[in-house]
């Protein structure tokens, strides 16, 4: 196991340099005739605006004041839900026709208050949004694009909502990221504190990646010990392939999670390549390393995607994989205990029970 993880080691260092030195170019442009549906991601950024007209760099990696506006996503006509994309398709430079890929066709900043007024347009009692935060290494297109696809693939009836934090978009720069994800967290304690104060009857689906967990846990945590009747508008959380420090995530995030008492998954993998990375760079275990690491604890749902669909990476299962999307479904629109969800069987820990995603043949 040690060798084949210092193997996996070297090819992600090579996969995502690959990925990380690119810029990727405009999508087309082209009229909607059918062939796709516009998707609106309501966002909110402390990126700054670059002035290029080139919709990819619209927003960069510098640090600026706190942003609003809607991103359009085209998502094209019969696109399959839970849907794993190709990871060259995906990540690597390319134009992106929207007949075939998911696009991001329009950025148009707002004001502040136009924020709040399109967070949950014509939405009933009860219906969910999903507010996303993204990891390391991730442009503010591809944020969008993220957020979108999720928002499709669990079937969401309004726009979906993220915050896009200056990330350098490069591999090589893992330190930048982290200072500036900590730069960004008041903005997004009050970008989260703006969408829970206008939840209203509306159920919030919260969704974290890798890095992007830091932020968010922080942020529950720090917005629902000022405004404790908030609670009641979160439907869950997702704390996917979290890039924590695990004995400082055990020690300092849990105990306060568990005390908040909503409904948390943890979703993890012993085959995550960019948290073997993160591993090897810290010298310590990530909280969403799954194997001798797995963290399991009661209050908390531990959800083992080992085997489950994913990018060439394993890192992406979130979102380019189906059986963990469709484990997300189950759980937060479906209303499913895991006990009770396709696909799962129930696996011993010394802590207790955790679940593990078995594809079926």
């Amino acid at each position: 196991m040690v060798t084949a993880r210092k193997s996996s080691f070297v090819i992600i260092l090579i996969s995502i340099c690959l990925v990380g030195c690119v810029q990727n170019v405009r999508p087309y442009s082209i009229a909607d005739a059918g062939f796709y549906t516009p998707s609106k991601v309501i966002y909110a950024t402390n990126r700054n605006i670059t002035g290029k007209q080139n919709l990819n760099t619209f927003y960069g990696s510098k640090r600026s004041e706190l942003q609003f506006g809607i991103a359009t996503v085209a998502i094209p006509k019969n696109y399959p839900k839970a849907h794993s994309a190709s990871f060259v398709h995906w990540n690597v430079a390319i134009k992106r026709n929207p007949e075939k890929y998911l696009a991001v066709t329009n950025i148009e900043p707002i004001k502040a208050e136009q924020f709040k007024a399109n967070l949950f347009p014509d939405l009933t009692s009860n219906e969910k949004s999903l507010f996303f935060i993204h990891g390391y290494n991730v442009s503010f297109e591809k944020a969008a694009r993220l957020a979108a696809k999720m928002n499709y693939d669990l079937d969401l009836p309004g726009p979906a909502i993220m915050f896009s934090w200056p990330s350098e978009e490069n591999t090589a720069q893992y330190a930048i990221d982290e200072v500036n994800l900590a730069w960004a967290q008041y903005d997004i304690d009050q970008t989260l504190i703006q969408i829970l104060g206008q939840a209203d009857n509306q159920q919030i689906i919260l969704i974290a990646h890798s890095l992007g967990n830091r932020a968010m846990i922080q942020s529950m945590i720090t917005v629902l010990n000022d405004h404790p009747a908030f609670r009641q508008s979160i439907a869950g959380l997702v704390m996917a392939a979290p890039d924590i420090d695990s004995e400082i995530f055990k020690r300092d995030f849990l105990p306060k999670l568990i005390e908040i008492n909503i409904p948390i998954s943890l979703y993890t993998s012993d085959r995550d390549l960019a948290l073997i990375a993160s591993n090897k760079l810290h010298g310590y275990a990530r909280a969403g390393e799954g194997g001798s690491d797995l963290i399991v604890v009661p209050g908390i749902d531990t959800i083992d995607t080992t085997f489950a669909e994913s990018e060439l990476l394993g890192h992406e299962y979130i979102s380019q994989g189906e059986h963990t999307i469709a484990d997300i479904y189950q759980w937060l629109l479906d209303g499913k205990l895991p006990s009770q969800r396709n696909n799962l069987i129930e696996m011993k820990h010394a802590n207790g029970i955790y679940w593990q995603i078995q594809p079926h043949p």
